[in-house]
């Protein structure tokens, strides 16, 4: 395989990135969350699905155009410092390794207890924390592995669901679905920016860009095609959960994972078996993804300085950040254990949306101050997109941080201040 500048290897097709990044997105919301979704928008929260899936493809084509003229890994951290100087490069990539290191503990904690609830021979701590383990050897073993294994449980993931809603097709009733626009037009209104919060993990691509073997042009489509998909998938899952039975007996559902009622009612007693599995799955995906994804980017700050050193480590044959890998693999372990980590957990769409926020500003600069910068791909629409992605974010983050409890809006502002102070104190000085 070929070794980049980095000393990582090209090891990704576009068939295994595009399983990263849709797996990431996935997760188990849809299963867990879907009373959630039918009680604030109804049968028409189909609608703010369609709505959230356009606004962050506009997002995404804004990723694509400096992903495409900067494939390197660290991701939005290299294009923000580009775009918007040093300071907002690091503010972008240090509340990044705060959303992606919080996705170890936080999905560790909920494998465990979701295998417990399942079977109560399963401890939930060790189950956790040997999750973590599975999985950062895994990723130190080398990237097409990762990408493999990443491919494996993604088509588990999506053949599930797939068969639930195959299943669910001749069952439907228009009955079910009746006031279709039950929550009135504001509930589909308020459900536009939490259904984005469900798009999140495309940006696992910038991240591990400089390690796919294809052309340029051809990986940055990956991004909006991969909404579109998962899009797609959202859609098929809330018309079944909506249609089988009638919307309102979901919308009510108080179960800890709701959807099972409305697969029992398709599949039978073992469709229960089935999306637990899918579910299961969707977990992995995510863990494994955020898991590439965030040492890639802890990788690329340390390079610069930005953080330790031995950070920086790539191991010299499986040509793997080992040391930024085993950091988040030990966040896992740490939160299997310690469950009041979960609080980092929480965190992680508040920082990722301001990432968000950062990246498209630094197309808009690097258009004015880089006029000549090659760009394999340009985004379409401009500027009328990276303004329009940049409107659809604030109403988002801003619902984001609302959902936030104290301690986690605690721990996320004070990331943010000893970030500032690390800067100003050491990274500052050593620049001047």
């Amino acid at each position: 395989m070929e070794e980049t500048n980095s000393g990582l290897t090209r090891g990704l097709t576009l068939v295994t990135m595009f399983t990263l990044m849709t797996g990431a997105m996935v997760g188990m919301a849809w299963a867990v969350l879907a009373n959630v979704f039918l009680d604030r928008g109804g049968p028409a929260a189909i609608i703010s699905m369609v709505i959230a899936a356009v606004l962050c493809i506009f997002i995404g084509l804004c990723y694509a155009e400096l992903c495409a003229a900067m494939p390197k890994a660290g991701g939005e951290y290299i294009y923000v410092k580009r775009g918007l100087g040093d300071f907002p490069g690091f503010f972008a990539g240090w509340i990044l390794v705060l959303a992606y290191a919080s996705m170890m503990p936080g999905e560790c904690i909920i494998i465990g207890k979701l295998l417990n609830g399942i079977n109560p021979a399963f401890p939930p701590a060790l189950t956790g924390a040997l999750t973590a383990v599975i999985f950062t050897i895994i990723n130190l073993l080398g990237v097409r592995i990762s990408g493999r294994i990443q491919f494996f449980f993604a088509l588990f993931l999506f053949g599930g669901i797939l068969l639930y809603v195959g299943a669910a097709l001749p069952k439907l009733e228009v009955a079910n679905f009746q006031p279709f626009f039950g929550r009135g037009l504001g509930g589909v209104a308020i459900m536009i920016p939490i259904a984005m919060l469900g798009f999140m993990g495309f940006d696992i691509l910038p991240q591990a860009a400089e390690e796919i073997n294809a052309p340029v042009r051809k990986m940055v489509f990956l991004i909006p095609l991969a909404i579109v998909f998962v899009a797609f998938f959202y859609i098929v899952v809330t018309i079944a959960n909506a249609g089988v039975q009638h919307w309102e007996i979901l919308a009510k559902s108080t179960d800890s994972i709701p959807i099972l009622k409305p697969v029992t009612i398709a599949l039978g007693e073992k469709g229960a078996v089935i999306i637990l599995v899918a579910g299961i799955c969707g977990l992995l995906t995510t863990m494994n993804a955020f898991l590439l994804g965030g040492s890639r980017l802890l990788m690329a700050m340390a390079k610069d300085g930005q953080l330790p050193s031995p950070l920086a480590y790539v191991h010299p044959k499986y040509k793997t950040p080992s040391v930024a890998l085993l950091f988040l693999g030990a966040m896992g372990v740490a939160g299997s254990y310690i469950k009041e980590l979960i609080v980092l957990f929480d965190t992680a769409s508040a920082a990722i949306l301001i990432c968000y926020v950062l990246v498209v500003l630094s197309v808009m600069r690097l258009r004015r101050t880089e006029p000549d910068m090659e760009r394999p791909y340009r985004t379409w629409g401009y500027p009328a997109v990276p303004i329009i992605a940049i409107i659809a974010v604030i109403p988002t983050w801003l619902i984001s941080v609302s959902l936030l409890k104290s301690w986690a809006v605690i721990v996320f502002v004070g990331w943010i201040f000893i970030g500032i102070l690390y800067y100003l104190l050491t990274l500052r000085k050593s620049k001047g």
